[in-house]
């Protein structure tokens, strides 16, 4: 008898949480499978992707690429996937700037351009980072972007190893995210981490 009402409890408890999946089984499916225009997310993508990555020249007109897709939510990611693949694939190379004006350096500037021992940065790396940022007005040299000086990756243009110092001109201003793609040895893994992997796939999600 203990044994009987042990199972009639559980199965009153199975029906339980099954009437509610009942009752809202018209907002779970619609939350999971979506019908619909994708008009409104590419122009969002591409208002967002143009203001923000403005150097990067990304192909908006992939749509028809997923018009088979019958799923929005699925065809939405699978536009971002595409975005973000643009912007891993867009060619750059990393090349010298402009430098400063001999009156805006600082004592010791000169000096501390060249090789110091064990290939370490000079003590005013910090300066010349921000004086770099300064000379690009805070923006990614590869997409554009505006980054805020503590986002903001300094690289050499020319290496160490082959001649390079650590002259303004040798130093380019990236944002994060182009830092990482420069960086990066596979590019798949590094397609999950960036920002802007982030950023639209809210745009999919909201």
């Amino acid at each position: 008898m203990v044994l009987d009402l042990k199972y009639i409890l559980i199965g009153f408890l199975i029906i339980a949480s099954i009437i509610p999946l009942y009752f809202y089984r018209e907002a779970i499916y619609r939350r999971l499978y979506k019908k619909g225009s994708t008009k409104a997310f590419m122009k969002d993508c591409e208002i967002y992707l143009v203001s923000n990555h403005p150097k990067i020249p990304f192909d908006f007109n992939i749509e028809e690429k997923y018009q088979d897709e019958k799923d929005i939510r699925i065809k939405e990611t699978l536009i971002v996937e595409d975005f973000v693949n643009q912007y891993l694939e867009y060619e750059y190379e990393l090349t010298t700037q402009s430098s400063l004006p001999k009156e805006s350096l600082w004592g010791g500037y000169e000096s501390n351009s060249r090789l110091v021992k064990d290939n370490k940065r000079p003590t005013d790396w910090a300066r010349r980072k921000e004086a770099a940022w300064n000379r690009d007005n805070g923006k990614c040299n590869r997409c554009g972007t505006k980054t805020k000086l503590v986002d903001s990756q300094a690289l050499l243009a020319k290496q160490m190893k082959d001649g390079g110092g650590f002259n303004l001109e040798n130093i380019v201003i990236l944002c994060s995210d182009c830092a990482k793609v420069i960086k990066s040895e596979n590019k798949q893994r590094t397609a999950k981490d960036l920002n802007l992997t982030y950023k639209l796939m809210k745009k999919v999600e909201g």
